[in-house]
């Protein structure tokens, strides 16, 4: 895990002063709903070895990830994208990616929980 922190407090506090905190929820529970179908995306690209449809959906993932502050998640998804890569590198990286996907979006409601 890098020492970067793996949400952006910051976004989610300008999202709470815009949006109040039931609109946080709701963009998050869209969030929720989105990223399931790009995993799936994800992983049957990956699945059937098709490099530009991985890189494509690494993109969209990258950007949904990004718009609810889940910087590290988004970091990840970046490297899937744009660095050069072989097939086990970046199996390794989407089971890494998988694996925090909970953790981190977790840590965005404990943020939400003591910040409204």
């Amino acid at each position: 895990m890098s020492e970067k922190p793996v949400i952006d407090t910051e976004l989610l506090q300008q999202y709470v002063d815009s949006l109040g905190v039931d609109g946080l929820k709701a963009t998050l529970a869209t969030f929720d709903g989105v990223i399931q179908e790009y995993a799936k995306l994800i992983h049957t690209a990956a699945k059937e070895r098709k490099e530009e449809e991985l890189r494509k959906q690494a993109h969209k993932v990258k950007g949904a990830c990004s718009s609810v502050g889940l910087t590290e998640l988004a970091e990840m998804m970046k490297r899937v994208e744009k660095e050069t890569w072989e097939w086990p590198q970046v199996e390794r990286w989407l089971i890494e990616w998988a694996d925090a996907v909970i953790p981190h979006r977790q840590q965005i409601d404990a943020w939400l929980a003591t910040h409204h």
